[in-house]
């Protein structure tokens, strides 16, 4: 599934809108009829304005068609936009580009009028270029709007590709304890890797067929694997972002340390993630099992409390029957993965 911001394609600027209108004005080939000079000159004038507000009506029009309707996005993708380029503003945008089509439409069709009643051929002229005139400046006005779009554009287009109507598992925990290695490990097909703007790092997007339809499994690195009272506003925005994709959490733990951070950290972080995340079933697993020592597992495991699975995605350890595990969480206690 694509994501909601993937076709929205090159954004003119005003300057360049104009140059296009108006060029293809000069060069239309429009079959001039015989008669006076005023009656040709009269359907050469009325063709150019014509063909330069169509231009411009339908290119402003088209920019506008290519995005969503922001008041339909799924919440997962509105809160991301809000964080990107602010909602508010691209409604904003989007609307003065609506206004200045039917504006130049308004113009255009009034000239047409006055180009069949003008009787000189001077008078034509001056029309026309009049009508050139008051398109332009209506272009002109909304220059910082395009502007805007354009920029827009080029980060709404970085957001990955995710289903947010899917089952979706998070994948939580400190980097380097593991996660990308789970998320291949558990995927039916090689995960997809796709740039995600809040971070440095990319995000990583498996899939896993199950008897109940498909899931998604998703590492976000930069987002989950520090403490959310680190983040800055951008940061905590696309962590709720997440909170309406979140069927299930996964929250790996790496007893060794050999992740660069000590228990103690991974255990707080653990608790922001589960009050971070109120309602959503939270399940924590042990990973690289194949390295860690048992007093590094049962360290863990008395920490935590309660059920703790013991994997290594490495190996592909026990990782099945974790996600068998999210599956239930996701589906109901008899789901099956």
């Amino acid at each position: 599934m694509s994501q909601p911001f993937s076709r929205l394609g090159y954004v003119p600027s005003a300057e360049e809108l104009i140059e296009i209108a108006f060029g293809r004005a000069s060069r239309s080939q429009k079959r001039i009829p015989k008669g006076p000079v005023e009656t040709r000159v009269r359907a050469k004038e009325r063709d150019r304005v014509r063909i330069a507000g169509h231009e411009l009506v339908k290119r402003l029009r088209k920019i506008v068609a290519r995005f969503p309707d922001l008041d339909a996005l799924h919440p997962f993708y509105r809160e991301l936009a809000d964080v990107l380029v602010g909602l508010n503003e691209l409604k904003k945008a989007l609307g003065a580009l609506s206004k200045a089509s039917r504006v130049i439409d308004a113009i255009r069709r009034s000239y047409l009028i006055k180009l069949r009643n003008a009787k000189t051929v001077r008078e034509m002229g001056l029309l026309r270029r009049e009508a050139y005139g008051r398109m332009a400046s209506v272009v002109q006005r909304i220059s910082g709007y395009l502007g805007f779009l354009r920029k827009a554009v080029s980060k709404l287009a970085r957001l990955p590709s995710i289903d947010p109507e899917a089952p979706t598992v998070v994948v939580a925990g400190y980097a380097n304890v593991g996660k990308s290695s789970f998320v291949r490990a558990v995927s039916s097909a090689k995960p997809e890797v796709a740039s995600y703007p809040f971070t440095t790092k990319n995000i990583v997007v498996g899939h896993r067929e199950t008897p109940h339809g498909r899931i998604q499994i998703i590492d976000t690195p930069g987002l989950l694997d520090r403490p959310l009272s680190e983040r800055n506003r951008i940061e905590l925005q696309a962590i709720l972002a997440l909170k309406h994709l979140a069927k299930t959490i996964i929250f790996l733990i790496d007893p060794t340390s050999t992740c660069g951070y000590p228990l103690e950290n991974q255990l707080r972080l653990l608790e922001e993630v589960r009050k971070g995340f109120p309602g959503v079933p939270l399940l924590v697993a042990i990973n690289k099992a194949d390295i860690a020592t048992g007093e590094q597992v049962e360290a863990v495991e008395e920490a935590v409390g309660g059920d703790v699975f013991i994997i290594s995605a490495l190996r592909g350890d026990g990782v099945d029957e974790l996600v068998e595990e999210a599956v239930k969480a996701i589906f109901g206690a008899g789901a099956k993965a």
